[in-house]
């Protein structure tokens, strides 16, 4: 093999060599290609999640805050309540002491005004029992010093 054959068969070879590396560069270039539109994608995938991460994150802030706040409401309506049953617990207990005041004094009157009328009612128990045995010894015995007095 002369010289000119050997250097055409290494240009052949080179060429072919060429050819594949022109190949493997095309293909390293959509290789290239495909993975940055998948670094694209990741990218606004990624600012996505971190989007949804930060919505979340503002969705338990407001959460935490309504349930503090409600709490607080509850605290509040809590002491509301319990200040108005002791209120009105104070003032069952003043009006319950104020009528059983008012029940016990009208009791005492009408007890009292039960004794003057019995002390009465006795008083002429009395003057008729005494009329009595005063008209029973008069009938008893017409000569008494009595029916002379009142005959």
């Amino acid at each position: 093999m002369s010289d000119l054959e050997k250097l055409k068969t290494k240009v052949a070879l080179l060429e072919k060599d060429a050819q594949s590396a022109e190949l493997i560069h095309q293909r390293l270039e959509i290789a290239i290609e495909k993975l940055t539109d998948i670094t694209i994608s990741l990218k606004s995938m990624l600012i996505q999640q971190e989007t949804k991460l930060q919505r979340a994150e503002e969705t338990d802030n407001d959460i935490f805050v309504t349930l503090e706040s409600r709490q607080v409401k509850w605290d509040n309506d809590l002491k509301e309540l319990h200040s108005r049953i002791t209120t009105n617990t104070r003032e069952l207990r003043e009006h319950q002491i104020i009528s059983e005041n008012k029940m016990l004094n009208e009791l005492r009157n009408i007890r009292t005004q039960l004794d003057n009328r019995v002390a009465v009612l006795e008083k002429w128990r009395w003057i008729i029992v005494g009329g009595s045995i005063i008209v029973g010894l008069m009938i008893s015995n017409p000569d008494s010093m009595l029916m002379k007095f009142f005959g």
